[in-house]
C-alpha cells in the first residue's frame, strides 16, 4: 500500500508542475501582448544618435528607399524569370548578352538609388554626426556585401 501512495504522490506532483507551467506560459503570452512596445530604433538611427525630428525624417527616407528598391527587385526578378524561361530555346549570344545587360542596368539603378539615399541621410545629419556617418557607412556597406551563413536546402 505504501508503494501505491508514493506513485500517487509522484503523479500529483507531476500534474501540479504541468499546470503551473501551462499557466505561466498563458500568463506570459497574455501580458506580453498588453505591454506598450517602444518603437524599434534602426542601426543608423541608434549609431548616429538621431533626435526625434531626425529619426522621423530618417524613417520616412528609409521607407521611400525600401519602396523604390522593392519595385526594382520585383522588376529584376521578372526579367530574370523571363531570361531563364527560355532555356529550352535556341537564342543567339548577342540576344542573351543584350537581355543580361538590361538586367544589369536595373542593378546599376539600384546602386545609384542607394547612393543617393545615403547622401540624403548624410545631409540631414549634424556636422558631428556626418563625421561619424562617414566612418560607419563604409562598415555598413561592407556588412551588406558579406556572405551570410551557408544555406541548406533550396535557395529561397
Amino acid at each position: 500500500m505504501k508503494e501505491n501512495s508514493k506513485f500517487r504522490l509522484l503523479w500529483v506532483a507531476v500534474g501540479v508542475l504541468l499546470l503551473l507551467n501551462i499557466s505561466l506560459l498563458a500568463w506570459i503570452s497574455f501580458f506580453s501582448k498588453m505591454l506598450p512596445r517602444e518603437p524599434q530604433r534602426l542601426f543608423l538611427e541608434t549609431e548616429l544618435k538621431f533626435d526625434e525630428k531626425q529619426a522621423e525624417a530618417y524613417r520616412k527616407l528609409r521607407h521611400e528607399h525600401a519602396e523604390q528598391m522593392r519595385s526594382l527587385r520585383d522588376g529584376v526578378k521578372e526579367m530574370k524569370e523571363a531570361y531563364y524561361a527560355d532555356l529550352d530555346k535556341t537564342i543567339s549570344d548577342d540576344s542573351l548578352k543584350e537581355r543580361a545587360e538590361k538586367i544589369e542596368g536595373r542593378m546599376v539603378e539600384a546602386d545609384v538609388i542607394t547612393f543617393k539615399h545615403f547622401q540624403q541621410v548624410r545631409e540631414m545629419c549634424t556636422p558631428e554626426q556626418q563625421k561619424h556617418f562617414d566612418e560607419v557607412i563604409i562598415e555598413l556597406i561592407r556588412s551588406l556585401e558579406r556572405p551570410g551563413p551557408p544555406r541548406r536546402g533550396p535557395h529561397p
